[in-house]
């Protein structure tokens, strides 16, 4: 049985932002990986993970949003935006941030918004602001080369032994370099993490585009077990990716279209979703 996670704000607004309110909020996130972060989310609540959030690069909050939908007593957001050059410069584009996340019922206790380029925020820096227990951490900011990879490397030191990175864009014709750096990541020095799945790009790539779950090598059976459960109708194949093998890719088609984790799904669930 799981460990009983409290929710912080109303536990049906999850489900009312990813089949409805998120296209509300200006930015680019795709019904198919919404579909798979609500399965992954529900599955951190199966396994009684906690730990915070976080986002570099939450633009209007579309994503960051859903994320904080889902958090639990006692945890925080944490949103990194440039919000302009030089830092902040763009307070329209702040006001609306925070617009966004008042009108759907997160408050400023609930998160912290840092403006600054994340490519000079050290390690140092990145540990006194999370407290390295991160759940769920989305990399979506500057998609040059270094600052993917500088991005991955923060997210790398901040998410907690059972988390997740969201690393978004990959295979973006947009924007090759995000899939250099990703690729280049993973071929680079051993690392206790391993791709999980692929979220395929299901609408036009103003839209959004495929995104890379990622977790510690201990945890990342147990989501790819609840991943494949979860969102069957929509696993296409498995396949190696950057000399890890069994990397399942999804792709949608209209509405997130997940099966619930009912009492069924959790029996199935228990078999086949053993710690590794």
């Amino acid at each position: 049985m799981p460990r009983h996670l409290d929710k912080l704000l109303d536990p049906n607004a999850l489900a009312a932002y990813a089949l409805q309110d998120v296209d509300s909020v200006q930015g680019m996130f795709q019904s198919g990986a919404v579909s798979v972060l609500w399965s992954a989310m529900e599955l951190q609540d199966e396994y009684g993970i906690s730990g915070d959030v976080a986002e570099i690069g939450v633009h209007h909050g579309k994503l960051l949003i859903m994320l904080c939908l889902g958090l639990n007593l006692g945890e925080r957001a944490i949103a990194v935006e440039i919000f302009g050059n030089p830092p902040g410069s763009n307070s329209a584009g702040k006001e609306q941030f925070l617009a966004n996340m008042a009108r759907f019922g997160i408050g400023t206790e609930n998160f912290e918004l840092f403006m600054a380029d994340s490519t000079l925020i050290t390690s140092a820096d990145w540990q006194s602001m999370t407290g390295g227990n991160v759940r769920l951490f989305s990399v979506d900011g500057d998609h040059s080369k270094e600052a993917v990879l500088s991005d991955l490397a923060l997210a790398e030191k901040a998410i907690n032994a059972e988390g997740l990175i969201i690393a978004d864009d990959l295979f973006n014709p947009w924007y090759p370099t995000v899939t250099e750096a990703i690729y280049d990541y993973f071929k680079g020095d051993p690392k206790d993490l391993q791709p999980v799945a692929f979220i395929a790009a299901n609408g036009p790539v103003e839209t959004g585009a495929s995104k890379l779950l990622i977790a510690r090598a201990p945890m990342a059976g147990r989501y790819k077990s609840g991943l494949k459960l979860l969102n069957q109708d929509n696993l296409k194949h498995c396949d190696p990716f950057a000399g890890f093998k069994d990397v399942p890719s999804f792709y949608f088609e209209g509405l997130p279209s997940k099966r619930p984790l009912d009492d069924a799904m959790r029996d199935i669930l228990n078999d086949i979703a053993t710690p590794s």
